[in-house]
């Protein structure tokens, strides 16, 4: 299965080309960097000063072709439903992932690449997992833990711990 990795709006390339080549060492499914879209004005609220990533993934699934699922990624702030912030937002073929708050100059830290890759690769496959059904899961080191904060991003592995795999595999998921 093919999964297009699509930069929306304004996002360092460098971050993605990485991010891209690490899932296609990780992974069977084959990971293609596409071009960039632009985000549409339309899932700005101006009042909240961020997008809608729902909106944003109703772009996505206009885009997305047959037996393919997309992983967007932005640099932009987006939320989800009542959540102030979401890092990222997945349906089951469509995915987008927020670099903003997983960007250490957001906290008025210094620029920290390393960091913001690992972030950013965490939250991707986290989205993923959800694309192929996985749930949230209570082990505050696996991938699919819920974070609420940069802080359980940081905390939290970049990887499937053992029980998700194994739901993975029974559920014959192949990523």
């Amino acid at each position: 299965m093919n999964i297009r990795i699509i930069p929306i709006g304004d996002i360092q390339p460098n971050i993605l080309d990485i991010i891209t080549r690490e899932l296609n060492r990780r992974f069977k499914s084959k990971f293609i960097l596409d071009s960039k879209i632009n985000i549409p004005d339309s899932s700005y609220d101006k009042f909240r000063d961020q997008y809608n990533a729902e909106m944003l993934l109703n772009e996505l699934e206009k885009i997305k072709n047959p037996n393919e699922k997309i992983v967007g990624v932005t640099s932009y702030d987006i939320y989800s439903g009542d959540l102030n912030f979401a890092f990222g937002e997945a349906r089951k073929d469509v995915a987008i992932v927020s670099t903003n708050r997983l960007n250490p100059t957001f906290y008025g830290q210094p620029q920290n690449f390393d960091l913001l890759i690992k972030r950013t690769l965490k939250e991707v496959i986290h989205e993923i997992g959800h694309m192929f059904g996985l749930p949230h899961c209570h082990n505050h080191e696996c991938v699919m833990y819920f974070a609420n904060s940069v802080s359980y991003v940081d905390d939290k592995k970049d990887e499937f711990c053992k029980e998700c795999t194994l739901k993975m595999s029974m559920e014959g998921i192949k990523i």
